[in-house]
């Protein structure tokens, strides 16, 4: 649901208004809209101040940057020192920490480029045999991917110097093969030319290494190798006792010069004169007690007004969602759209609802729905633990807040697929029916449904199946179940959208969804006369009361029509019945994965009949992974279509899209 919101207006002498800001920023529930007046400074802030919030955010700037070069992590707080100490503290830690991290930089760069070098150089080393130190002879070296490239390099020098040249090559490792060529100092740039008229190009060693000698580069890469590993630790050692020392009051001053920064902006936010400001927000119905607290404690320095929200005129006004621990699991779903407009509805708790049981009339298998439950039990577990889980396939990284929520919402779905698997019988298919645990019972089915079945496979157990969906007697059982759905929930979707309309006087949208009611009444009472198409005379029989509701709802409709000024709902009402039409997805990727789950459990269980031993080992192997791979085909529809259904078919009539709000967003005191 919606939190009931009232408008505030606050207003005070300049003088206090950084106090007055500091009180609304510990209340935390003051969602601030910028204001304009006539006669008022509005916008940023100005001389004085701004010069202050510039030192500020120079000083908050440093701050963050020495808690990371540190590598700090909050844990216990430490008490906000004096604010004239803050910049002294922060420069006491800043430059030992900024020395410390450039030295670090500089080890683990030479650790680094003697991991990548150090089997090219240590060959090229021993390949140089002091060559690389004589006045008259330069060196130059390569690499190329196999032992053949050298020949055109040869070919290459040649060409161009003659016999003025001693080529020495040896293999790296399987991919790379070590080149040292020696020529007169006066051919360097030939033997160059050479190398690259052959497609090899020089070695070149990053930063300082590339002007030393290759045997002074091996001699320092073995002191890197030897020396640096310690030298980091050492180093790290010392940036631990730094951020455990220093730490918790830098994470301090830091969320202090957050704050006053936030205050800042807040200030920028309302109308100010030259000894007074005035400001304006909204506060949540929840949130008014702290609100009233914090302005009566300035003890006169403040001023403020509070009136409810006009529900008519609501496109500004901030909205807050709230509802219950279960629900606000499931809003993340609807967050690919800003929230609902103030005064409308909140879809929340139907997805909530409506989401996870589709989902396992769609999948309704105990076995894959066990397998949900694995996985969202992991999930919940790793959220618990503060860990995040990167999800590669989608290139994001689910933060342990949202990986709960998501772990909560597959809970869900897949307790609702074991309780449709236990109505389907289906567990991995038809296995449980292979081994007599579920069966068919024709009696029961007829008794339960009005459905005659015919001759079934398995019509012995211990548990009789409910609700037979892959038998071809009871498809158009299921069929009109997903039909019936698809009419209530555009029922229930346009009825929204016309009582909202007509709660907000917007006669236009209130038309438009009374006709396209209307019209909804005739097609389906339609449908229903005529049974589906097959019987068009019936709908001449005006004795029958069904026919006068046809006739009155398609009135309904022509008249929505003209009221609405809307010549296109006449497309429109077709389109509604394609969304009624739409939800039979249910029926059709719920019954195809089933059939497919079942021949995956037929290949496995003929398999395994063959051989007395290897048969069932085999039979399991091809069943567990043929099903795998049929799994992986249609999970994406199994997830897909029934958010399709929420997001789509039920809440585009409701006008969810069309009438969004801004998110309730409070000002309050940094909490990272």
């Amino acid at each position: 649901m919606i939190s009931r919101m009232h408008q505030v207006i606050v207003a005070g002498r300049q003088r206090d208004s950084r106090e007055v800001m500091a009180a609304l920023q510990g209340a935390g529930v003051l969602h601030i809209v910028p204001l304009d007046a006539e006669g008022f400074e509005t916008g940023p802030l100005g001389g004085a101040a701004a010069d202050e919030r510039r030192n500020t955010e120079r000083l908050l700037a440093r701050t963050e940057t020495t808690l990371g070069e540190l590598g700090a992590v909050r844990g216990a707080s430490a008490p906000l020192l004096p604010e004239g100490e803050w910049a002294a503290r922060v420069e006491e830690v800043a430059q030992p920490a900024s020395a410390l991290g450039a030295r670090e930089s500089e080890l683990q760069a030479d650790l680094d480029t003697q991991g990548a070098y150090g089997e090219v150089v240590r060959v090229l080393a021993r390949l140089a045999g002091g060559v690389d130190q004589s006045r008259r002879l330069a060196l130059l070296t390569f690499t190329v991917g196999a032992p053949e490239e050298l020949r055109g390099v040869e070919d290459a020098l040649r060409a161009d110097l003659g016999d003025r040249f001693a080529l020495a090559s040896d293999r790296v490792n399987e991919r790379v093969v070590a080149g040292a060529l020696a020529v007169p100092r006066a051919d360097r740039e030939k033997a160059r030319a050479a190398l690259s008229r052959a497609r090899v190009g020089e070695l070149r060693l990053p930063g300082r290494f590339d002007a030393m000698p290759v045997g002074a580069v091996q001699a320092e890469f073995e002191r890197i190798a030897r020396e640096n590993p310690g030298a980091l630790d050492q180093l790290r050692a010392e940036k631990r006792r730094l951020a455990d020392a220093h730490g918790p009051a830098l994470f301090a001053i830091r969320d202090a010069l957050a704050d006053r920064v936030a205050i800042d902006d807040a200030r920028s936010q309302s109308a100010r004169g030259k000894y007074g400001f005035v400001l304006q927000g909204y506060v949540p119905d929840e949130g008014l007690g702290a609100f009233r607290a914090a302005l009566d404690a300035m003890k006169g320095r403040a001023l403020y007004e509070v009136q409810p929200v006009n529900e008519h005129h609501a496109e500004t006004v901030p909205v807050k969602l709230r509802n219950n621990s279960y629900v606000r699991n499931f809003e993340f779903l609807l967050n690919i759209s800003d929230p609902p407009r103030y005064g409308t509805f909140d879809p929340s708790w139907v997805v909530a609802v409506f989401f996870p049981l589709f989902f396992g009339f769609v999948v309704a298998d105990i076995g894959f729905g066990l397998l949900f439950l694995i996985a969202s039990l992991w999930m919940l577990a790793r959220s618990r633990r503060g860990q995040s889980l990167p999800v590669g396939l989608l290139g994001t990284t689910l933060d342990p807040k949202t990986l709960y929520q998501v772990g909560y919402v597959l809970r869900t779905m897949s307790l609702w697929s074991i309780l449709w698997g236990i109505l389907t019988g289906e567990f991995f298919g038809n296995v449980l029916e292979k081994l007599h645990v579920f069966f068919v019972d024709p009696a029961l089915t007829q008794r339960l449904w009005g459905v005659r079945l015919g001759e079934a496979e398995h019509t012995s157990g211990l548990i009789p199946i409910l609700f037979p969906r892959t038998l071809p007697e009871f498809s158009t059982t299921v069929l009109l179940i997903c039909l019936m759905l698809g009419i209530v929930f555009l029922f229930w979707a346009w009825g929204l959208r016309a009582q909202l309309s007509l709660k907000h006087r917007h006669m236009h949208h209130f038309w438009e969804a009374a006709g396209i009611l209307g019209g909804m009444v005739g097609l389906v009472s339609l449908a229903f006369i005529s049974q589906a198409g097959r019987d068009f005379g019936a709908l001449g029989n005006f004795s029958d009361w069904r026919v006068l509701v046809m006739i009155a709802g398609f009135v309904i409709f022509l008249l929505g029509v003209v009221l609405a000024r809307a010549p296109l709902m006449l497309i429109e009402i077709l389109s509604q019945g394609g969304f009624i039409i739409s939800f039979t997805r249910l029926f059709a990727v719920g019954v195809a994965a089933a059939i497919l789950a079942n021949l995956a459990t037929d290949v496995g269980w003929g398999l395994g009949g063959t051989l007395p031993i290897i048969g069932p080992i085999l039979g399991i192997i091809v069943g567990f992974l043929v099903h795998s791979f049929l799994f992986a085909l249609t999970i994406l529809g199994h997830i897909m279509q029934p958010l399709r259904l929420m997001w789509v078919e039920y809440l585009n009539p409701t006008g969810y899209f069309q009438e969004s709000g801004p998110r309730y967003q409070p000002f309050a005191r940094n909490l990272k």
